[in-house]
Parts: C-alpha cells; sequence; structure tokens
C-alpha cells in the first residue's frame, strides 16, 4: 500500500505532487475550494483527464484589493463572484510564457464538462471557506481525503505556506452516518454541500468564461473586436462624465452635445481640451454649455479670455436668456489685450493659490492669437495659468494650425502650463522609415523642420509619412467638428425646411486695370529720371525674382546692383552667387531684361526696390560691415539686431508690394510715413547722433528732443539692471536712449547721407506717381468695384448687405473717404446705411450689431439705423456672427488661408438663411500668376530669415502662406465654377484629423446606441491577449502574420492621470519553410493601416472556433520587445546643447554637485527653458 504524507504544507512537499501521486488510482474527485485558477489546474490535468467525475465547489474568498479597485465595489462582491475573478485571472494569461499549456488545459476542462464528467457549482451564501480534495467514491474502501488551507490554485498547490492533513482511512473518509448525532465522513460532507440549494449550478458559465478567455477556443466576433479596439484605441471617448443638465443639454444640437461631453473628459483627464469646430459652428455657444455645467457643478470661478473686439459678443451671448448669466457673478472676462487687469489676477492668484477660490476654468476665444511662445502676451497668460495649477484650460479656435505646426504645440504647452512634454507618439520620416516613439511636441517640431526642408528645396511633403504623428497626439486635446461632418452624420436640421444647413459659395472676382495712358505716364516719368536718379539703370527692366534672391544687404540697391550688372557683364558670375548667396539656377539669368515692364504693380514695385531704407538699418554703415559679402558677413558671425537690419529690405518689400495691391492710397500713406522718418533720421544725424526709429519716437514724445536727458537715463537704467537680481529685472522698465554718436571712425557717413540723399529722390518719384493715381477718377480699382458693387444690389439674387473686407486700415480709411461720392448716386442713401470699421474703430460691436441685427438678436435703438454695407479690415474677421449678409468682398488679394476661411465663415454659417452665398474678390487684371509667385517668394524668404535671425514676430502682421500655389491661382480664376470649387477645397484642408474623425464617430455611436443594453459592458469586457479572427476581406495573406494591439502607461497628465499609449505591430514567420532557421519578426503597423485592417461592419459579428497554428507565447514575445522599444524611452524633459553644456561644465567647476544632471532633469516648463538659455547666452 501507498505511503502518502499526512502533513502537506508547500514545504517539504508540494501538495500538487502528493495529488499526482493520489489521482492514478481513482477515477472520482471531490474538490471543494474558496478559489480556483487555471495554472493550478494545469498542475495535475494530465492525471485527470481521464476521470469520468469531477465535482468543483468553489467558495467566495474575500474581494481582493485589485479586485476592489477594478470594479470599484467595496461592499458587496456577490455581483462579480467568481465570474470577474475568473475572467480577470484568465485575461493575465493570454501573455504567459505558459500560454500553450494552459490553452490546452482550458480545452480538456471544456471537453470534459462536454462529456458530463465535469461539473462545477459555486457556494455563494453562507460564505464556504474550506479547502478539501476527495479521491474515490462511497464504497470504493479506498479513498483519500485532504483537508487544510490550500486552495486549487497554483499558489495553492504549489509555492503558498499551507497547512493541510491527509487521512488514507476510508472508513473515516467514506463514512455515512446513520442519524444526527453521527458525524459525516468527507464524501457525505461533501455531497450535503453540493445539493444544498444555496450551491448555485455554473457549469454553462464556467464553460463560456474559459471559452471567452484568451486560453478558450473561442473567437469573438469580427465587429465586437473592431468595437473593443477602437475602445483602446479613443479611450477618452469612455471616460464616465454626467450628462449635460437637461436645459442644458436641449439648447445643444446632437453634434454640440457629443463634442461638449468629449471636451469635459479631456479636461478631466489632460487638464486642457481644444474646440476646434469649423468656422459657424458654433463654438461659443459650445463653450458657454460646459460654463454652465461647471457652474451648476459647484465650480464657479471661470474666466474667459477673448480678444477685445470680441468680448461684448461674449457678454451678451452668457447674460442673454439662452443662459441667464450675469457678469461678475458667474464669469469674468479677460481680454487678451488687457495686459493689466490679467497682471492684476496674476497678483491674486499667488495668494489663491491651492484654495477653493482659485480659478476652475479658463476659457480662451480665438486661441490661435496665442500662438507665439516667444510674445509678451503669451507669457504673461501663461503665468496666469501657472498661478492657478489646478484649473482647467478650454482653448477654441477654428484654425489650431495656421502658419506651423508649432502655432498647435504652443497652444497646448499653454493650456498644459508650459509642460515640456505632452505624449508619446510614433515617428519616422520619408528618408528613414524605422519609426520610433517620441514626445508629441518634438514629433511637431521635426515634423516643421521636415516642411520648412522640403519648401527651401522645393519639393512637395508626404503627408502621409507624418499624419500618423499628428492624430496620435491632436486626438489626445482636441476636439472637432467640421461642417462635412456635421451633414455627413444629420446632426442637426436646417432653419428653413427644405432649405440648406449651410449655404454654397459662389466666388467670383472683379478684375481691374490702371489703363495704358497711366502705365505710358509711369514709364515716362521713370525714364526722365534714369540718369540723374537712378544712375543709369533701369528700374524698369529689374528682374524682381532675381532682386528678390538677395536677402541680406550691406549696400545700397543702386551701388550693389550697379556692381552685379558689371560683373555679370564681365562673366564674373560664380562671384556673384557666392558673395550674395543666391541660388544656382540664376547662373544664366540677368539681373536687368532686355524688356520694359508693361504692368502698374510691377512697374511702381521695381521702384520700391531701388529705395535703401537707411533709416531702418543704419548698422549696416559701420565701417567694418558696410559693403561686405554674405560670407563676410557669416564670418564675422552677425547675430540678433543687426542681422534684422541686413535683411529688413525683405519684409518692407513684401509690406509695400501688399499695401500697393490693396489700394494706392495705402502704399502712398507708407511712402509719406518713410519720408517722416527720413527727415527724423536726418536731423538727428546732422547733430551728430545714429538714432533708431523706435528710439525717436521715445525721444520725442518723452524727453522734448533733449538728448542728453535721455542718454543719462539710459545709463542709470544699465545701471540699475547690473545691481539687479534676475527677478528684480522682470520690474526694471526701460528708461532712454541708447548713445550712438555719428563718428566717422565708427560709421561710414558719406556714404550714409548720400544714400539718404538717393532714397529721398525715389520716394519723391513714387509720392508724384501715386498723386497721379489717387486722383478723384483715376482709381480704377474703386471704379470697377462700385459699378459691380451697384449692379450686384440691383439684381438682388444674394440680399442687400455687402461685407468688404480689407487687410489694412488705410485701405479702409481711403474708401470711407471717395465711396460715398462715388456711390450715392448709384446706390441712393449709400452714406446713411454704410459704416467702415478700421483697426482704431472702437465701437466694432455695436456696428456689428447695426449689420447683422438677426443673427446678433439686437433690436435697434430710437435714433439708429440698420446699415447694409459694413467695410472692415480683419478686425472683423474673428468669431463675429454676421450671417445677416450673402455677399462678402476681399478689396485686396489675402494670403493666409486661415484668413480666408476666417473672413467667409463671418456669413457662412449656422444661421444663415440664405441657401448661397457670394464671395467677390479684386485682382489685377493683368499678370496674377507672376504677380502670387514673387509673393510667395518674398513670404518663403522671410519664413527663412525669421527662422535664422528669430524675430519674436511677424514684422508683417500676417502669417507666409500654406496653402497649395495651385488652389490659389484658381481661388482667383475668372471662371467662377473653378473658383467656387477651390473655396470648397479650401473649407476642407487643414485638418489632419480627418480619419481619425471617422472612427472616433464610430466608437461614439455605438455607444450612444448601446448605453442601456449591456452591450457595452460586454464588449468592455472582451480580455486582453485574446486571439480573433480579422474579417474575412482583411484576412492576412500568410496565416503566420498576426497584428497585435499592445499598450502601456507610462506618463501622467498635469491632472494625475495615466496617459495610456497603444500601438499595433504585425508578427510574422520571417523563415517559413526554413527548416530550423526560421524566426519570428515583429514590425510596427501605423495605426490607420491597423484600423483599416480590422474594420468591420455590425452584420459581420459571427463567433468562431480558434484553431490558429502559432507559437503564441513567441508572438506575444516578439510584439512585446517591439512595442518596449518603441514606447519604453526614457529621455529627458530637456535636452542640454553643446553651448549650454560647455557653460554648465565650467559653472560645474564650482559645485560638488552634478551640476548637468539636475539642470537636465530639473527642467520640466517651457518658461524655465526659457530663462535658462537666456542664462548661458549671458554667460557665454
Amino acid at each position: 500500500m501507498v505511503q502518502y504524507p499526512q502533513f502537506i504544507d508547500n514545504k517539504r512537499k508540494h501538495l500538487a505532487d502528493t495529488l499526482r501521486e493520489i489521482a492514478p488510482e481513482f477515477h472520482v474527485l471531490r474538490i471543494a475550494t474558496g478559489y480556483w485558477d487555471l495554472p493550478g489546474t494545469l498542475e495535475i490535468i494530465n492525471e485527470l483527464k481521464d476521470y469520468t467525475k469531477i465535482c468543483l465547489l468553489i467558495g467566495q474568498e474575500p474581494l481582493s484589493h485589485h479586485l476592489q479597485k477594478k470594479f470599484g465595489n467595496l461592499f458587496d462582491n456577490e455581483d462579480i463572484f467568481p465570474d470577474s475573478y475568473i475572467s480577470s485571472d484568465l485575461e493575465s494569461y493570454g501573455t504567459s510564457k505558459e500560454i500553450e499549456k494552459l490553452r490546452e488545459t482550458a480545452r480538456i476542462l471544456v471537453e470534459l464538462i462536454k462529456e458530463n464528467k465535469l461539473q462545477v457549482k459555486v457556494f455563494r451564501k453562507p460564505r464556504l471557506h474550506a479547502k478539501a480534495y476527495i479521491f474515490g467514491e462511497l464504497g470504493d474502501g479506498k479513498s483519500v481525503g485532504i483537508i487544510g488551507s490550500s486552495n486549487f490554485t497554483k499558489a495553492g498547490l504549489t509555492t503558498s505556506q499551507e497547512l493541510n492533513f491527509l487521512t488514507d482511512n476510508y472508513k473515516i473518509i467514506e463514512f455515512e452516518p446513520k442519524t444526527e448525532n453521527q458525524e459525516n465522513g468527507h464524501i457525505t460532507w461533501f455531497d450535503e454541500l453540493w445539493n444544498n440549494p444555496e450551491a448555485e449550478k455554473w457549469t454553462g458559465d464556467f464553460t463560456e468564461i474559459i471559452g471567452n478567455s484568451p486560453v478558450g477556443n473561442k473567437t469573438y466576433g469580427p465587429y465586437d473586436v473592431y468595437i473593443k479596439t477602437l475602445m483602446e484605441v479613443f479611450p477618452d471617448e469612455l471616460v464616465e462624465v454626467s450628462p449635460f443638465d437637461a436645459d442644458i443639454e436641449n439648447i445643444l444640437h446632437e453634434f454640440q452635445n457629443q463634442n461638449a461631453l468629449s471636451l469635459r473628459r479631456k479636461l478631466d483627464i489632460m487638464g486642457v481640451a481644444m474646440l476646434s469646430d469649423s468656422v459657424g459652428l458654433g463654438k461659443t455657444i459650445t463653450a458657454a454649455a460646459i460654463i454652465k455645467q461647471y457652474i451648476r457643478d459647484g465650480k464657479v470661478n471661470i474666466a474667459i479670455i477673448p480678444p477685445a473686439s470680441l468680448k461684448q459678443q461674449w457678454v451678451d451671448e452668457l447674460e442673454g436668456e439662452r443662459w441667464n448669466l450675469v457678469e461678475h457673478r458667474d464669469f469674468e472676462i479677460y481680454t487678451q489685450q488687457d495686459t493689466e487687469k490679467i497682471e492684476s489676477l496674476i497678483e491674486k492668484s499667488e495668494n489663491r493659490k491651492n484654495t477653493s477660490n482659485e480659478i476652475d476654468l479658463f476659457v480662451v476665444d480665438e486661441a490661435h492669437n496665442l500662438r507665439n511662445a516667444n510674445s509678451t502676451r503669451y507669457n504673461q497668460v501663461l503665468e496666469l495659468f501657472q498661478e492657478n495649477p489646478n484649473a482647467k484650460v478650454l482653448l477654441l479656435t477654428a484654425t489650431p494650425i495656421n502658419n506651423s505646426l508649432m502655432d498647435f504645440a504652443n497652444q497646448i504647452q499653454l493650456g498644459s502650463k508650459g509642460s515640456l512634454t505632452s505624449v508619446s507618439v510614433p515617428y519616422s520620416t520619408e528618408s528613414n522609415s524605422t519609426l520610433e516613439y517620441i514626445d508629441f511636441f518634438e514629433a511637431l517640431k521635426r515634423i516643421q523642420a521636415q516642411i520648412t526642408r522640403a519648401e527651401k528645396s522645393g519639393k512637395k511633403l508626404d503627408w502621409n509619412v507624418y499624419k500618423k504623428s499628428l492624430t496620435a497626439g491632436i486626438r489626445h486635446y482636441l476636439v472637432r467638428s467640421t461642417r462635412q461632418g456635421v451633414m455627413k452624420r444629420n446632426a442637426m436640421k436646417p432653419i428653413k425646411e427644405g432649405g440648406k444647413l449651410f449655404p454654397d459659395t459662389r466666388v467670383e472676382q472683379f478684375s481691374y486695370s490702371y489703363g495704358e495712358d497711366n502705365i505710358k505716364l509711369v514709364k515716362g516719368v521713370i525714364e526722365a529720371k534714369i540718369t540723374h536718379i537712378f544712375e543709369g539703370l533701369d528700374p524698369r527692366k529689374l528682374n524682381l525674382n532675381f532682386a528678390s534672391e538677395i536677402t541680406q544687404r550691406t549696400s545700397h540697391p543702386i551701388d550693389l546692383y550697379k556692381k552685379i550688372k558689371i560683373d555679370q557683364e564681365n562673366g564674373n558670375v560664380q562671384q556673384i552667387l557666392t558673395n550674395n548667396n543666391i541660388s544656382d539656377k540664376y547662373r544664366s539669368i540677368k539681373l536687368f531684361n532686355d524688356d520694359i515692364s508693361n504692368d502698374m504693380i510691377t512697374l511702381l514695385f521695381q521702384l520700391i526696390n531701388f529705395i535703401g531704407f537707411v533709416p531702418y538699418k543704419p548698422d549696416s554703415y559701420l565701417i567694418n560691415l558696410y559693403d561686405k559679402t554674405v560670407p563676410d558677413i557669416r564670418n564675422m558671425n552677425v547675430k540678433g539686431p543687426l542681422r534684422t537690419q541686413l535683411a529688413i529690405h525683405n519684409m518692407l518689400h513684401v509690406t509695400w508690394l501688399k499695401r500697393l495691391e490693396s489700394s494706392m492710397m495705402a502704399l502712398y500713406k507708407s511712402v509719406l510715413n518713410y519720408q517722416h522718418r527720413i527727415k527724423l533720421f536726418e536731423k538727428w544725424l546732422e547733430k551728430g547722433y545714429i538714432i533708431s526709429l523706435g528710439d525717436v519716437g521715445v525721444l520725442e514724445n518723452e524727453y522734448d528732443e533733449d538728448i542728453n536727458r535721455a542718454f543719462e537715463e539710459y545709463e542709470e537704467y544699465l545701471k540699475e539692471l547690473d545691481n539687479a537680481d534676475d527677478e528684480e529685472k522682470e520690474f526694471i522698465k526701460k528708461r532712454g536712449i541708447e548713445r550712438k554718436e555719428a563718428d566717422p571712425k565708427v560709421y561710414n557717413l558719406k556714404q550714409m547721407n548720400k544714400d539718404i540723399e538717393r532714397d529721398k529722390n525715389i520716394t519723391n518719384i513714387l509720392t508724384q506717381v501715386l498723386q497721379l493715381l489717387t486722383k478723384e477718377g483715376k482709381d480704377e480699382k474703386i471704379n470697377v468695384f462700385a459699378e459691380r458693387l451697384a449692379k450686384t444690389i440691383k439684381n438682388n439674387e444674394y440680399g442687400k448687405k455687402v461685407l468688404v473686407f480689407s487687410f489694412f486700415s488705410d485701405t479702409v480709411d481711403y474708401l470711407k473717404d471717395v465711396l460715398p461720392s462715388i456711390l450715392e448716386k448709384k446706390i441712393p442713401g449709400f452714406s446713411k446705411q454704410a459704416a467702415f470699421v478700421s483697426g482704431n474703430s472702437k465701437e466694432v460691436e455695436k456696428i456689428a450689431k447695426r449689420f447683422s441685427p438677426v443673427s446678433k438678436k439686437y433690436k435697434l435703438k430710437k435714433g439708429e439705423h440698420e446699415l447694409n454695407y459694413l467695410f472692415a479690415t480683419d478686425v472683423l474677421s474673428e468669431g463675429q456672427n454676421l450671417q445677416d449678409a450673402g455677399i462678402l468682398v476681399n478689396y485686396d488679394l489675402h494670403w493666409n488661408p486661415v484668413r480666408m476661411i476666417q473672413r467667409n465663415g463671418r456669413i457662412n454659417r449656422l444661421g444663415s438663411t440664405y441657401d448661397e452665398v457670394l464671395i467677390a474678390n479684386a485682382r489685377p487684371s493683368d499678370d496674377l500668376e507672376a504677380y502670387l509667385k514673387l509673393v510667395r517668394r518674398l513670404e518663403r524668404k522671410i519664413d527663412t530669415i525669421n527662422s535664422t535671425v528669430g524675430n519674436d514676430q511677424s514684422i508683417l502682421g500676417e502669417e507666409a502662406n500654406p496653402i497649395e500655389f495651385n488652389d490659389m491661382l484658381d481661388y482667383f480664376d475668372n471662371n467662377s465654377e473653378i473658383a467656387s470649387k477651390a473655396a470648397e477645397k479650401l473649407q476642407l484642408q487643414n485638418d489632419p484629423l480627418d480619419w481619425t474623425d471617422d472612427y472616433s464617430l464610430e466608437l461614439r455611436t455605438f455607444l450612444e446606441k448601446h448605453k442601456d443594453d449591456g452591450e457595452i459592458t460586454r464588449v468592455k469586457s472582451i480580455p486582453k491577449g485574446k486571439w480573433n479572427y480579422l474579417p474575412k476581406k482583411n484576412e492576412m495573406f500568410d496565416p503566420t502574420e498576426i497584428l497585435g494591439l499592445y499598450s502601456t502607461s507610462r506618463k501622467v497628465t498635469n491632472t494625475g492621470e495615466k496617459i495610456r499609449d497603444v500601438g499595433f505591430t504585425k508578427i510574422s514567420s520571417s523563415g517559413r519553410n526554413r527548416g530550423p532557421f526560421s524566426s519570428i519578426r515583429a514590425e510596427y503597423v501605423e495605426e490607420q493601416d491597423a484600423l483599416k485592417m480590422i474594420k468591420t461592419t455590425p452584420d459581420n459579428n459571427k463567433t468562431n472556433i480558434d484553431t490558429i497554428k502559432v507559437n503564441r507565447e513567441e508572438y506575444i514575445s516578439k510584439g512585446k520587445t517591439e512595442i518596449k522599444v518603441q514606447f519604453d524611452t526614457d529621455k529627458e524633459q530637456f535636452r542640454l546643447k553643446p553651448a549650454q553644456k560647455r557653460a554648465l561644465e565650467v559653472v560645474g567647476k564650482y559645485f560638488t554637485k552634478d551640476v548637468l544632471g539636475i539642470v537636465q532633469k530639473g527642467i520640466k516648463l517651457s518658461n524655465e527653458k526659457r530663462e535658462f538659455e537666456q542664462l548661458v547666452r549671458k554667460l557665454n
């Protein structure tokens, strides 16, 4: 007879070993256990697979902490035991190294259940805490029983410190009591519990749980898998937020409600969110709903930061009947321009920090205005946010990316209170397909660098390569509905029954020219001055493309052009290209053409190119710098303001060119202004001083031209700075002006005076010509405009209201002076019905209400009359609801598509009663394409200058144009159909979230449809590690290819939430049919490509049997390794540059601690980084 140990404690002998020894002698086993797991069964499955009867009775152990946390039920765990216990454990086996053995164990268990050899029951109440393993049946005469502490788990059978007692006395085990006074034997004790009504049959549930688990052989349907994947990729959609109160929800369109809920989720998780609905979709209303709900929820400290022009519109909206809020009680408004009020709030916030009085929610309207991280306004708002560390930040903008991807990064970094890190995203380039996971901000910086390189080399960027990086990062922050998306989803109904949700856009041009007589006149004026003023050069022949290549000048254009002309005549071509850093493609092109220009805009711009702009660049006349070549400048390491002076003509050229196209009067005002500046500069030069243009204003306005006092105060200012510590320096206001004496040993004064005279002569020619062209009746552009306007109003096809935009306030003022006398006869009462709003207008909102009273819900006051014609600068292009109008005119060509979208959005928006609106563009009838190319070339040069010189802000006041050039030409095409299609295409551009919007929308639709039927919980419960089949149409051609989805949580947001990174890998056998040399390889799959493969429809949801024949453990391991490489990068938030390391190495000699390491790991905010960089510059 076999001798079994009596006391089994897993030290001298494992219980599993004992069970394996006993099992072959029997075919019946009864098990009572508090808990069960599959690895425990694996320990003895080979010995049990041929059993004829196994009864498994599972009790209920106390709820473990990890399950309490997972299921959020601290008191009553009956609902989740044992289903969720066992499901949770089985899920963890999906990545186990013993996956194949566990799957085989699960298969055997399911077979035993099917054959009715294994039965499972659950004993819920009262709690069954006993553990017993009973081999044999009544009457066998050889039964063995074990009772003790070991659960039927791997730990209970092998590693846990247990105590179990074994008896092989069959008389005890098989004893059947005949009276109540007799005790049960092992078997009768078990059978009483087994037959107790409290013991629930659980065999079917047990089978299903195993089948659905990673170790089971049942797969989920393809649609279930698709939705589960979307849940993993878009986890924000699953974050529970309480719905809006009914009265708030009723105000919103369906898409606005969904967007508002999604924004609240992102605010809770990330601390910052951006609403970027297309122009005209009611961002203010969506934001107002969030504000109202915050207040209802007790978060009552709300601060709104809009542009000054929109302040009253916000007050009107929030205090209106829709929301019934009150300014100063429910919300405060701090305009972006009101720096004093923001500064006051910063001071108050310092004392409120981490108290109930801290701001709960900031709402920044037209957030793209705060995209420049170097601007004073940006850094002031950043300081405000940092003084309210617990506040959420909601950013509103239809145009998050204006000119650079860094626009978006800067706005999100602002809302993130300056954090240098965001989320991890996949990144690769066109030249290097190797993928890495990097911080989103870093990815944006790298992609922008690629864009700049492509533009410089004239290549087109392959956006598909970078789309994965953009979408993976942006979706954590941004919520966006487009017009196309709203219409596609039928998310709202038109205002007018049978009407359109949004009006169609018809684009027309009105072309103008200045006539042959005027052109002949200008040519004649220039020709008469060729010898005397232009020193033998003919401006009418200047090749503007060639001239625009010369981005840095250290001499007057006349001297420079003369030198180039002579060198070309002498064949010194390479010298020209090298000295002026000109592209090799100009090797065979002359600076002066053989033909004379026959176009007014070109002729005048050629004249402009002969101006030296001396007062803007006095330091270029330094003896050691004057007339130096570009290589010389590089060798001298010229930087900062001095280098800006050498390139300032580029900015002035493009500004003057745009003003020239806008109106002759706008250019005339610029020329007059420059002449005034020449006089001021010359005046102080004659007194022996070089005074910058900025300092001239200070000298006149603050010191009444007392130059010595101004010099003294500047010296005192410098001394005060030297004696102040870093914190005090911020508050020391600059005083006085820097002393720069006009010393002939320092400056080439003779040349400077000569060049001033040249500029005076050339600007006199320009003023002479422009005075002629702006005389009454001579301005062809304004004449053509007046004719077209009167004709359009008479036709009455687009209503009677017209909104006219110009980029320049001088043009608006000019129209105000000239138009009424021209139009009063053509449009009776025009003067009374027209208003002109330039940058200086103070009553923008009042005028807008009179122009569009219906959309603004405004009732005209006594004595007020309605306006039908509104002329404005872009002060009206942001945020205004002016859809009472059906006609919009762009009086000058506009270059930034963002501005184009914003302007069009004033009338083409929700609430418009028009089926079609008219956009009319003014355009010169001459060579438009050549003109547009010239502007584009100049602006690209400025981009390069800005990136190398580091200007804090745009010199022009607007950004360069990222729109495709051909699309721009189409937008200004005389064929209205072509132009209208270009406008529609423009509305579709600049949305890198097109594809993600479709996928997240599908998930949102599923969640909404199944919010009450349990389907969401069922699909959510699909375990990790579960293998399933792709939809039939997308199944891998190679059966060894597997698509895996992996996730990891590494980073933490400002709100303390973990950010989960997800990534797809394709794992396959790289050496099929190579015998022992076959290996498994894994490679990253782009999210978009993976989702396309998994995507399917609700009708494709049939479950299947898992017959996948691969080494799962090896596949899983390879996928894990690939994802680990991608995700587990532990890079510092701030990386030191070589110059910074050198500076710190010098400083570090005076410290015992690791200065480099402290700085590298300690700098976490953008303003800290900026301060450090400033310090290093001083050290170096």
